[in-house]
């Protein structure tokens, strides 16, 4: 379940996703992405990361277009959760999207991953 929550910086987009990941979970994620590249250009993601069901993902996913030049449009992306999923994409073949200026954050380190999110 992917829900958004109060963002500490206006120029980023914060949520927390645990369990499955839904095709309308897709569908607003997509439609808050191109709000805020419309209305920034540019932005980042502070992402509060629970358990996942990968298995959801896929099914989430397909048929949902997302515009590439919005969703790489981010400056960072604060990932906090128990296991780094940073690692986790860079095993998948992933590394060069993980490399993006993404940071682990372990859970609780929320005055660290916001004052990184605001060090341009």
């Amino acid at each position: 379940m992917l829900t958004f929550t109060t963002s500490m910086d206006e120029r980023t987009i914060a949520l927390k996703f645990d369990g499955r990941l839904t095709k309308e979970d897709a569908l607003k994620l997509n439609e808050v992405i191109a709000r805020k590249y419309e209305e920034e250009g540019s932005f980042n993601i502070f992402a509060e990361v629970g358990t996942v069901d990968l298995a959801s993902i896929p099914d989430a996913l397909r048929g949902v277009q997302f515009d590439i030049k919005r969703l790489m449009s981010f400056n960072k992306v604060a990932l906090m959760s128990e296991q780094n999923w940073l690692q986790f994409a860079e095993g998948l073949g992933m590394g060069e999207i993980a490399r993006l200026k993404t940071r682990h954050f372990n859970p609780g380190e929320y005055d660290a991953a916001w004052e990184w999110l605001g060090d341009e």
